[in-house]
C-alpha cells in the first residue's frame, strides 16, 4: 500500500521453520513418484557436451557408486549448484555445462545492515506484525528518479526509555529535530523503532564463486572460494533509501529518521552487523544470452538436453525481497514444464 508517491507500506508474510521430515514425512512416503535418499549426494557429474549420463554419490561418508537417469535437476542452493556444475565441468573437459562463460558469475546477496533509527509520533500510523515489525519500500518511479536500486526498510519497535535517550544525543547535533520530538513526547509521541535496510544488489560477473585450489572437503571435491564485494551503487541506494523515507515520514508529519553516522559519512561498514541475508542468489542465472547466463527460460541449462537447475542460483537480479516465495514458484514452474517434456 503506498504511503507516499515513493514509499510503500509492504506486508511480509512469515512462518516459522518448517521441518520437511516432520511436516511431508507420510506424504512423502506414499508416493509413488518420489523416492527419499538420506546422506547421501551427488558429487560430480558427467557428460558427452549434450546430455547429463550419469552421476557419482557420496553415502554415508563414502563413495557409493553411479547412477543415471533420464533427466537431472540440479537443487542443491545458492551456493552448491554452482560448486557442483563448476566440479563437474572441470572432470569432464567441459561436457557438463558447454557454455560455461557466466558459470558461478554474477553471485548477489542481500546486504543487510541497521542504518538508523525513527522517532514516530504514533507506531500505530503503521500495520505492525506480531513482532511488532513494520516493512517499507521504495515505488518504481522513486527509484528510476534517484537511479537507485531496489531496497527494504525493517522498522522494529526500541523500548520507550530509548527515546529519551536519542533526544539527549540529538539535541546538540540535531536541535530542530530533538525540538519536534521533545514537543510530541509531551503530545502522543508513543516509540522510538531501529531502521534496518537490506537492499538489491546489482549483478556483476566478477561477483562469483570459484573452486578453490587447495582445500576440499572429505569426498575430495573441492570447496568454494567466494568472491564478493559491495558495489558504489550499493552504497548509494542505502544512503539514498534512507533519506527517502525519512523524506516520506517527514512531509507526513509522522516521524523523523536520523541515520547512522557511517552511512551518512562515508565510513566503512561494520563488521559487528548481520553482513548479508543469507540470501544466495546467482550463479546459474537465466537468460537468452550464453556469455551472460548459464539456464535458458525453463531452466535448462544451454547446450544439454537432460540437464536442470532449481532455486535462487538461476536468478537474474536479486530484487529486494526474501527469495523464498520465487523459488517457490520457479520450482512449480519447473515441475509443470517437466511434466509436459517427460513422457512415461
Amino acid at each position: 500500500m503506498p504511503i507516499s508517491d515513493d514509499i510503500r507500506w509492504v506486508q511480509l508474510i512469515k512462518s516459522p521453520a518448517v521441518r520437511f521430515g516432520e511436516k511431508f514425512a507420510a506424504e512423502l512416503d506414499r508416493s509413488k513418484n518420489i523416492a527419499v535418499v538420506l546422506n547421501t549426494y551427488a558429487t560430480e557429474l558427467a557428460g558427452d557436451g549434450r546430455r547429463v549420463t550419469g552421476a557419482r554419490l557420496w553415502s554415508n561418508g563414502q563413495d557409493a557408486g553411479a547412477f543415471t537417469t533420464d533427466y537431472f535437476i540440479t537443487c542443491t542452493g545458492g551456493l552448491e549448484n554452482s560448486r557442483l556444475l563448476l566440479w563437474s565441468n572441470q572432470r569432464s573437459n567441459g561436457s557438463v555445462v558447454p557454455n560455461a562463460a557466466a558459470l558461478g558469475r554474477y553471485w548477489m546477496e542481500h546486504p543487510t545492515f541497521q542504518g538508523g533509527n525513527a522517532i514516530l509520533a504514533n507506531y500505530g500510523e503503521f500495520e505492525v506484525d506480531a513482532s511488532k515489525e513494520a516493512f517499507f519500500s521504495p515505488t518504481l518511479a522513486a527509484m528510476e528518479r534517484l537511479r537507485i536500486l531496489n531496497f527494504g526498510i525493517r522498522l522494529i519497535e526500541s523500548p520507550y526509555p530509548h527515546v529519551k535517550r536519542l533526544i539527549a544525543d540529538l539535541a546538540c547535533t540535531a536541535p530542530d529535530m530533538a525540538e519536534w520530538m521533545s514537543f510530541q513526547l509531551d503530545q502522543r509521541l508513543r516509540c522510538a523503532a531501529q531502521l534496518y535496510v537490506a537492499w538489491e544488489q546489482a549483478p556483476l560477473a566478477s561477483n562469483q564463486i570459484e573452486l578453490s585450489k587447495s582445500d576440499v572437503d572429505h569426498a575430495g571435491v573441492p570447496r568454494i572460494e567466494l568472491h564478493w564485494k559491495k558495489s558504489p551503487l550499493e552504497r548509494r541506494t542505502l544512503l539514498e533509501g534512507l533519506r527517502l523515507f525519512g523524506t516520506t515520514l517527514a512531509q507526513k508529519n509522522v516521524g523523523r529518521v536520523r541515520i547512522d553516522d557511517w552511512i551518512s559519512n562515508g565510513g566503512d561498514y561494520p563488521t559487528n552487523d548481520e553482513t548479508a541475508g543469507h540470501h544466495h542468489m546467482g550463479g546459474t542465472r537465466m537468460g537468452t544470452d550464453v556469455l551472460k547466463s548459464v539456464v535458458d527460460a525453463n531452466c535448462k541449462v544451454h547446450g544439454m538436453d537432460n540437464l536442470y537447475v532449481g532455486g535462487s542460483s538461476v536468478f537474474c537480479t536479486s530484487g529486494q525481497c526474501n527469495p523464498t516465495t520465487t523459488i517457490t514458484a520457479l520450482a512449480c514452474r519447473l515441475g509443470d514444464h517437466l511434466s509436459k517434456v517427460i513422457t512415461v
